[in-house]
């Protein structure tokens, strides 16, 4: 939506505190902002079931194929996964300009058996390869909010990601979300590698984890929350 229409809105809703500052630093009226937050579609989510008993891939990254969504970083950081765990395998899932690059890229790195690329799938397809991976591997430098992470804390992931404003409001107090430094690929690295070490106990642990978390981000709590602000935005109208 562009900035004239959002200055002549009666009021908006936005998902989270750091979107909230960024409407207002683009002139946008403190007092027509509201915090609402966001959700995931748990009725979905509960009954998909994994595509097997063990996992089929190691990391797994949903997001638009762009840079800004660290798509090149991801890349490098599975270059050194698999120096560690030769075997280890991605999934990414999504679509983009940046998309033909990185099937490029891939090649380049020498990776075309251990990066899996998937351009489009069902929410219930994508659910189901969310339960069928160990870990969620999200090196975006900009998010409002952050739906791919909390889907991925539904279906019971680990979440390694950069120490981005929204994903550190939303998510930093999550014990299965682990932030490191922005464009700190090493670290992330280390981070990845230290969850697919780990035995089974613990990281079923931290998938406990992930979906007590999640609980929060439910459609009924954000629906009565909004139809509260739309009310009182008519009143004030």
């Amino acid at each position: 939506m562009s900035l004239p229409l959002l200055k002549r809105a009666q009021g908006i809703t936005a998902v989270s505190n750091f979107t909230a500052k960024t409407l207002r630093n683009s002139g946008v009226s403190r007092a027509k902002i509201v915090v609402s937050g966001n959700a995931v579609n748990f009725d979905c989510i509960d009954v998909v079931k994994p595509y097997s008993a063990e996992k089929v891939f190691d990391g797994i990254f949903v997001g638009r194929i762009a840079k800004e969504k660290g798509i090149c970083d991801l890349l490098k950081i599975w270059k050194d996964v698999v120096k560690v765990r030769k075997n280890a395998k991605l999934l990414i899932i999504g679509s983009g300009l940046e998309f033909s690059l990185i099937k490029r890229k891939i090649i380049v790195l020498g990776l075309e058996n251990r990066v899996y690329l998937r351009e489009r799938c069902s929410d219930t397809e994508l659910y189901g390869l969310l339960k069928s991976s160990k870990v969620f591997i999200f090196p975006s430098l900009f998010e409002g909010w952050g739906i791919a992470v909390a889907e991925a804390l539904a279906c019971g992931l680990p979440v390694v990601a950069y120490d981005i404003p929204a994903l550190r409001e939303v998510f930093g107090k999550c014990e299965s979300v682990f932030l490191v430094p922005t464009k700190n690929v090493d670290n992330l690295t280390s981070m990845v590698l230290d969850i697919l070490n780990i035995n089974e106990n613990e990281w079923f642990k931290l998938g406990a984890f992930s979906k007590s978390y999640s609980r929060q981000f439910c459609w009924e709590k954000i629906a009565r929350k909004d139809l509260e602000l739309f009310s009182i935005f008519r009143r004030n109208a």
